[in-house]
């Protein structure tokens, strides 16, 4: 019967989908480094507390390409929910000098968002 190995193929390809679309649920950032989030997207901190990109709030960035009187800038909204469940927003602002924000025992660094469709924010976990 030749129906068993579609079958297969289709229930693994359904099952990386799930995977491809499940927003980084089993990522995992250590303290030094550093990973990209879309939002929706969240990642494992080693004291067990998750961050979620949540959204781009407002971005006023002039486009690549363009000539634009200012650089603009754009902020974007974070939720941190720690190992007991108490979720805090945090909000990163790139227009600021050093896009840093305190987190319990982190500190978490904005490094770049791109212009991508949706957005990437690359985010680094330092021990505080």
């Amino acid at each position: 019967m030749k129906l068993a190995p579609f079958a297969v193929s289709l229930a693994c390809a359904l099952a990386l989908s799930a995977c491809a679309h499940a927003g980084g649920a089993g990522r995992a950032l250590a303290a030094g480094q550093s990973t990209q989030l879309r939002p929706g997207d969240s990642v494992a901190l080693p004291d067990r507390s998750r961050l979620r990109f949540v959204e781009v709030v407002n971005d006023s960035r002039c486009r690549p390409g363009l000539q634009c009187i200012r650089a603009g800038e754009a902020v974007l909204a974070f939720e941190l929910t720690g190992g007991d469940g108490a979720k805090s927003a945090l909000s990163f602002d790139t227009s600021a000098p050093e896009p840093r924000q305190r987190a319990g025992a982190w500190t978490l660094e904005l490094q770049s968002l791109d212009f991508a469709e949706p957005p990437q924010a690359t985010i680094k976990l330092e021990a505080e």
